[in-house]
């Protein structure tokens, strides 16, 4: 059985007097798919970002490779293994789609002010791996012909794209992609698809929120299905697809 990589113990999130998350628990394996789904407002996305770093926990506690994340910054977290991409594209809409992803790679860089006022040939060296690496990265996500172009010029599949390019040049062990085909065409799904099999074969583990039920069930290892901030099912795609009460949450009503 894989080691596993994300644990997370009873994490709750209020806000006031309302409780957007309610002693969630799950574990994620290394090299795993592992889907989120949800009606709207089950608290996913709150999830998301209560693991990265977002939002504070009111109660719960998340692990990383062995070791507590919870409490720490967002920039801490990236640091630790684990990136996201945002529901909402967040680019750098002006700059070129290969300074985007050089953008996450400095995330490991360890020049520091004085080496970029020095200029000196160990901080050169840095410059030209993280250029090369960015270029790798645009290569692997299939936009090696466009790094020169803005990123608003992109299409909205290739902006996609780039935001897990630029999450990929942090070096995650576990990226957590928040609806990443939403608004694209079948096509631009099943290649899509195509690249969360491929990053998992590079040795990267998926965390996967999606309201493509379909995709999910075809694509993720394990699925937990969160209702009113509230987990209700978590197992293989088939037994999830087959739980009365996640039935009962998408469909409104009781399973016979």
């Amino acid at each position: 059985m894989a080691a596993q990589l994300l644990r997370v113990v009873g994490v709750s999130k209020r806000f006031g007097g309302l409780s957007a998350l309610d002693d969630v628990s799950l574990s994620v394996a290394q090299g795993e798919i592992y889907g989120l789904i949800g009606p709207n407002g089950a608290g996913k996305t709150t999830l998301f970002n209560c693991l990265t770093g977002l939002y504070s926990l009111s109660a719960g506690e998340i692990h990383l490779g062995g070791a507590a994340i919870h409490g720490h910054k967002p920039h801490q977290i990236v640091a630790a293994g684990f990136a996201r991409t945002f529901q909402n594209i967040r680019l750098f809409a002006n700059m070129t789609v290969l300074e985007n992803v050089m953008v996450g790679r400095h995330a490991r860089t360890r020049a520091g002010v004085l080496g970029a006022v020095l200029r000196c040939a160990r901080t050169r060296g840095e410059e030209r791996a993280i250029h090369d690496r960015s270029r790798e990265l645009l290569d692997y996500v299939g936009l090696k012909h466009k790094g020169r172009g803005l990123a608003c010029h992109l299409s909205y599949g290739d902006q996609r794209r780039l935001e897990i390019a630029r999450a990929l040049a942090t070096d995650p062990q576990l990226l957590a992609l928040d609806e990443p085909v939403a608004g694209m065409n079948p096509s631009e799904r099943r290649e899509m698809g195509a690249l969360f099999l491929k990053l998992r074969e590079g040795g990267v583990t998926l965390l996967l929120i999606e309201h493509d039920v379909k995709l999910v069930m075809g694509l993720c290892d394990r699925v937990a299905v969160l209702d009113y901030g509230r987990k209700i099912a978590e197992g293989t795609p088939e037994n999830v697809r087959q739980d009365p009460a996640v039935i009962a949450a998408y469909l409104g009503s009781e399973a016979p």
